[in-house]
């Protein structure tokens, strides 16, 4: 499995693809440089300082090991976090690299090279180039992976805004995000205000001379940015990736909807007692009653009493595959109806 993917992730559109692809390439070398291979590298160092403390000593001691397990496991942690949501964000590549690199040189690098020092005064010189590395791979790392972001979001262009990236453009006393479903601004011209409106209640956006206006129903924000033009477009082009997505959200669920209810009516319970066959439908409607040759002989009372068994177990069949299709789609559904839901508040 690819740490990092060798396209963009979260984009479909081929032209935003080829747009960005050279961007994407130098960020994600960055990227696995800063969080993958640097991070890996320190570990390995503590296991070596672990390691050293052994030279002279006829057992190892047991807790000698704990700063290379902290160090490895603080690797482990940060290359899980960038592979399950880290993408999406690039402006926390470097505060996660910064506090993860940092927790290995506190639990794992420094507190290792004492440790190697106190069992093994004799490569007191290798132990001083090791914790030396250590330091440095850490700060490497946090270089590495604001140069990932600069990389990729320096230079706002036109594609960047059909992407779930944040767009943090910043003006004079003011600093706007433009996020996935919403824009937030920070303004400090008389004191500091933060705000911010969901897309779905933005009706149109304009310029002013070193300014966006957000227009709404209830009223209009002006937003100072350093270049309104630049800005305009790229959150008029978040605007329509947002309206497609929700769009086709609405659509996919409405789809999943009707093949629910075909599914539904599709559902047909059976039973069979005595000779008796009983079909109902998804509703629990008898559609159906077989009587085979053997009920002749048969008492009405009991094939009465057979009759509304079958009814019995034939409904609760319907009901049974009735629970587990509406269970099932529900399951399979909850992050698409969170999505809809999300983008279609207003």
């Amino acid at each position: 499995m690819t740490l990092i993917p060798h396209a963009i992730p979260m984009i479909n559109d081929p032209q935003v693809v080829h747009a960005l692809a050279a961007r994407w390439r130098r960020t994600r070398t960055l990227l696995l440089l800063a969080a993958g291979v640097l991070p890996v590298a320190i570990g390995l160092v503590c296991i070596v300082l672990a390691g050293m403390t052994s030279a002279g000593q006829r057992i190892m001691p047991w807790w000698s090991a704990i700063p290379a397990v902290a160090a490895a496991a603080c690797a482990w942690a940060l290359l899980t976090w960038l592979r399950r949501n880290g993408l999406s964000d690039p402006h926390s590549w470097l505060p996660a690299t910064t506090l993860m690199t940092g927790a290995q040189l506190v639990l794992g690098v420094l507190p290792g090279s004492g440790i190697a020092l106190r069992l093994s005064p004799g490569a007191a010189l290798a132990v001083k180039a090791l914790c030396a590395a250590g330091v440095l791979g850490a700060g490497s790392a946090g270089v590495l992976a604001r140069l990932a972001r600069r990389s990729l979001l320096g230079a706002p262009v036109l594609e960047l805004g059909s992407t779930a990236f944040p767009l943090v453009l910043v003006g004079r006393g003011a600093r706007m995000v433009i996020g996935t479903d919403r824009v937030d601004w920070t303004t400090r011209q008389g004191g500091r205000v933060d705000t911010g409106v969901s897309f779905a209640r933005i009706q149109r956006v304009t310029t002013e001379a070193n300014a966006v206006v957000l227009h709404t129903a209830s009223g209009a924000w002006t937003v100072p940015v350093s270049d309104p033009a630049t800005a305009l477009a790229l959150l008029r082009r978040r605007l329509e990736w947002w309206e497609e997505r929700r769009v086709a959200a609405v659509e996919r669920e409405r789809r999943r909807y009707d093949d629910l209810v075909r599914l539904l009516v599709a559902i047909s319970g059976e039973a069979t007692r005595g000779g008796v066959t009983v079909t109902v439908d998804s509703n629990g409607v008898t559609t159906g009653i077989s009587l085979s040759p053997a009920v002749r002989d048969l008492d009405p009372d009991v094939l009465a009493a057979h009759l509304m068994a079958c009814v019995e177990r034939a409904r609760s069949d319907a009901r049974r595959q009735v629970q587990d299709l509406v269970l099932g789609h529900a399951s399979s559904d909850d992050e698409l109806i969170e999505d809809v839901t999300v983008m279609s508040a207003a």
